[in-house]
């Protein structure tokens, strides 16, 4: 699995964010392109904006930062197309859209990368047959166009706007988001689409995120973490938000649930945005640790598999809800605490011992940490001088066990 974030590198002086992902060591970003498109009424500047920001000068804005990004080893994991705002002309934006697609497609193959997430207009999303025609067709010819580049598209779950809210719109319903994909790719022959899951979408529509993710299952080659307030379509660093947070236990067990092994990519540009450009930089080492906390707890099972031999250290809650969740698939050997009551006593069927047997272990054997003081028991065995060490803390089980223990 591959984790990116959201671009957050200036394209007039691109020199300082890059060198702010190097310092943080992150190698994987994702750019949103951006054009602009004719509105219905437009404003004073709109003629100066349109010709500096047409679909057609895509390429000539973003090609030299994308080469100076792969200069300095950082990649591009995939590009977002531009998005046609809900107020512009869509019979004279349309041809645009196509015009921006050929370009971002340029763009993939500059920078090597496979994916570009394509948004449906907002003025198509009706349900009557002759729109629903419209976008196959819309979608099939610029899937021609893609298959030429060798470029997967992408669609995603999208919200449009009714009354001042926001509510479900394109594949904002998973069994439909599906039907899509799979439609698309019959009729052409071959894996043209995939999907993009948007949990900030997922959010403000209510989906049940884990089922949302089952149902797409291997369709899914990016999510998009994101926080908001459930009601506004912001970009917020995931656990940011004060209420109505995320269904993040929801993502992370559909995401274990289809063993989802493609793009994490965490867009926190509102998040950035609302700081001083001076503390910007303060904000991305902590952007990399949140998308590194999603992998861990994603692929937590695959961290257990890699031990040949292995033994628990702790013999509380968490060992316990080790236990019950993946003791009988992954066995410890025995467990150890540093309480002197529980020495020689049986937790959960394991057997706790003194933490001075752990010296006896041979040195392929791992000492598993299931304690969430984790960095003081890591201190106190590196001072034994075991170098073999783990760390367990499944925030998200299959399930929990809440009749906790106490110490006596």
């Amino acid at each position: 699995m591959n984790i990116s974030c959201q671009s957050i590198i200036s394209m007039e002086r691109p020199g300082q964010g890059i060198l702010a992902l190097n310092t943080v060591g992150q190698s994987r970003i994702f750019f949103s392109i951006y054009a602009k498109f004719p509105e219905k009424k437009e404003g004073k500047n709109a003629t100066k904006l349109l010709k500096k920001y047409s679909p057609e000068t895509v390429i000539e804005r973003y090609k030299t930062v994308i080469e100076k990004c792969m200069a300095c080893d950082i990649q591009t994991a995939f590009l977002k197309a531009p998005v046609v705002p809900q107020k512009a002309d869509i019979n004279s934006a349309l041809p645009m859209l196509e015009t921006a697609i050929v370009q971002c497609l340029e763009l993939c193959k500059t920078a090597k990368c496979g994916f570009l997430l394509v948004e449906l207009p907002v003025q198509f999303m009706e349900n009557d047959r002759a729109t629903k025609q419209i976008i196959y067709d819309y979608f099939m010819n610029i899937a021609k166009i893609a298959c030429e580049y060798h470029v997967m598209l992408l669609l995603k779950n999208q919200t449009k706007e009714r009354g001042g809210h926001l509510i479900r719109g394109f594949c904002a319903e998973a069994f439909d988001a599906a039907e899509w994909v799979d439609k698309l790719n019959h009729k052409l022959g071959y894996d043209a689409f995939g999907f993009c899951v948007d949990t900030g979408i997922c959010n403000i529509c209510g989906n049940d995120i884990q089922t949302f993710i089952n149902v797409l299952g291997s369709r899914i080659k990016v999510v998009i973490l994101r926080e908001n307030d459930g009601r506004k379509d912001v970009s917020m660093l995931p656990f940011t938000c004060t209420y109505f947070k995320t269904d993040w236990l929801g993502v992370i067990r559909g995401l274990r649930d289809i063993r989802f092994d493609g793009e994490l990519a965490v867009d926190c540009s509102s998040t950035c945005d609302s700081f001083s450009p001076l503390l910007r930089p303060a904000l991305y080492p902590l952007v990399k640790k949140t998308a590194e906390y999603f992998k861990w707890q994603i692929e937590i099972e695959n961290h257990l598999k890699k031990y040949k031999q292995f033994v628990l250290f702790g013999a509380g809650n968490m060992c316990r809800n080790y236990m019950k969740c993946y003791g009988q698939k992954y066995p410890p050997l025995f467990t150890c605490d540093n309480n002197p009551k529980r020495w020689g006593t049986y937790f959960d069927g394991l057997e706790v011992k003194n933490p001075e047997e752990l010296k006896k272990l041979p040195k392929d054997c791992c000492v598993v940490i299931c304690n969430i003081y984790y960095q003081e028991i890591e201190a106190q065995l590196r001072m034994m001088e075991i170098e073999n060490i783990g760390y367990f803390n499944d925030e998200y089980m299959p399930s929990f066990y809440f009749d906790r223990l106490y110490e006596g």
